[in-house]
C-alpha cells in the first residue's frame, strides 16, 4: 500500500469520525433543547385566528434555516409531510428531529419571497405558502406548500410541498 493511499484512507476515516461527532453533538443539543421547548401554540382555547395559524407556518419556515426552532414548531402528533408526492415526514417527533439535525436542510441558506394565504377560497383549514429557497451554492428552488392547520387546534396536521428548481 502506498503512502498516498494510506494518507487518503486516514483522511476518509477522520472525516467520518468528524461527521459522526457533529451529528452526535447535534443530537445531544437537540435532547437538551427538546426538554425545554414548547410548541408555538397560542395560550387560549380555539378557535384560532388566521394570524395565529399563519404564525404556526412561519415557525416551520424559520426552522428550515434555524435548527434551534425545530422543537417549537406546532406539529400534530400524526403530522405527515410529502414532497412532490413522496412521503418524507412521519409524525411530529420525526419532523422535529429532521429539522433539528438539519441533514437534508443544511444546504438551505435563506427562505425568501414568502407569500402566505390562510384559508384560500374553497380550502378551509389550509394555510398556503409560496416561497423561494436559496442554497449555499446560490441555486434557487421555488416551493409551494399547503399546510393543514385547523382553526380548532392550530397544529400542523400535514404538509404537501411542491418543489421546482430554477
Amino acid at each position: 500500500m502506498s503512502l498516498l493511499s494510506r494518507a487518503l484512507g486516514m483522511a476518509a476515516r477522520a472525516s467520518v469520525v468528524a461527521v459522526g461527532a457533529s451529528v452526535a453533538s447535534a443530537a445531544l443539543v437537540g435532547i437538551d433543547q427538546r426538554r425545554g421547548a414548547v410548541p408555538q401554540v397560542p395560550d387560549h382555547p380555539g378557535p384560532y385566528s388566521p394570524a395565529e395559524r399563519e404564525a404556526a407556518v412561519r415557525m416551520y419556515l424559520t426552522a428550515l434555516t434555524l435548527p434551534a426552532a425545530a422543537f417549537r414548531v406546532p406539529f400534530a402528533p400524526d403530522c405527515v409531510r410529502r414532497e412532490n408526492g413522496l412521503k418524507t415526514g412521519f409524525g411530529a417527533d420525526h419532523l422535529k428531529w429532521d429539522l433539528h439535525l438539519h441533514l437534508q436542510y443544511s444546504t438551505i441558506r435563506e427562505v425568501r419571497d414568502i407569500v402566505i394565504t390562510v384559508d384560500p377560497p374553497g380550502r378551509e383549514g389550509v394555510v398556503h405558502a409560496d416561497f423561494t429557497l436559496v442554497t449555499v451554492l446560490g441555486l434557487r428552488a421555488r416551493v409551494s406548500e399547503d399546510f393543514v392547520v385547523p382553526s380548532d387546534d392550530c397544529l400542523i396536521h400535514s404538509i404537501d410541498a411542491r418543489i421546482s428548481l430554477g
